[in-house]
């Protein structure tokens, strides 16, 4: 069963309960005589609801068991090196040679990462994985900003923007890493 055909099922529900419960009661009478339609309704919907979060449940726990996609910790982990190293050389660089290493951990890391958020959300909760999200969202943009400058050959422009960026990358390491 897939997530469509849980919905529609529940969809369904509702639709009938809104049919059965939208008939007045006969003069003298406390219920209207659609009752059973709308408890079938209810039925339906309260099955249509459980069916659509247990596929939902299934499909979060095979998007956590597949192997393609990285955890999002290791990946913030495994950029920290590449952030340090870029760090340490960004001065002597040009631009072209700044751009080449910005574009290398936009693809290797930060691309990833983006495509594996909602573990984030899901392992996190809401609260803390929006607060990790926006950090790395502010560490992505500081590195366009960087290669934008270094494109344009404004190499010290590029060199002042990097240590934002990599002070956002590692804040958002040290929030994944501590405890709720």
């Amino acid at each position: 069963m897939n997530q469509t055909v849980a919905f529609g099922i529940f969809s369904v529900g509702i639709i009938i309960c809104i049919l059965g419960g939208a008939k007045v009661p006969a003069a003298g009478t406390d219920w209207p005589d659609t009752l059973g339609l709308f408890s079938v309704g209810a039925v339906i919907s309260i099955v249509g609801l459980f069916l659509w979060r247990k596929v939902v449940a299934i499909a979060n726990a095979e998007e956590t068991k597949s192997q393609d996609s990285k955890d999002p910790a290791t990946i913030l982990q495994e950029m920290a090196e590449p952030l340090d190293r870029l760090s340490s050389e960004i001065g002597e660089m040009d631009a072209d040679t700044i751009t080449k290493r910005i574009d290398e951990i936009l693809d290797t890391y930060v691309l990833p990462f983006a495509e594996v958020r909602q573990r984030i959300i899901n392992k996190l909760g809401m609260e803390k994985g929006a607060e990790i999200l926006v950090v790395v969202a502010y560490g992505e943009r500081m590195l366009n900003r960087v290669w934008s400058a270094a494109a344009d050959g404004h190499t010290v422009e590029a060199s002042s923007c990097f240590p934002e960026a990599h002070e956002a990358f590692a804040e958002a390491q040290k929030l994944l890493q501590s405890p709720s």
